[in-house]
């Protein structure tokens, strides 16, 4: 899958998902290591996240899309955006 057919796939812009991979990206620098730990542990694994697209995308083509924002956001932290039956 495409950058631009994934970003269908999401519902969301290229300049939408900027926007709260920085937004996410702020909240967890605001944590402390315990609670970033937390959060991190509460969050689905890449394997998991790529499961949601079914057997249309690659784990390197979901994180290519997610490196662009900061090497701190976690891909799975914006999990739910990958939901389909949400």
């Amino acid at each position: 899958m495409n950058q631009q057919e994934l970003l269908k796939e999401l519902g969301v812009s290229y300049e939408e998902l900027q926007k709260l991979l920085a937004k996410v990206n702020g909240f967890l620098t605001s944590l402390d290591e315990h609670e970033l730990k937390i959060v991190k542990r509460s969050l689905p694994t890449l394997t998991e996240a790529v499961r949601s697209f079914g057997h249309d995308v690659t784990p390197d083509e979901l994180r290519k899309l997610f490196e662009g924002a900061s090497d701190k956001v976690p891909v799975t932290a914006c999990y739910f955006l990958l939901r389909r039956n949400a």
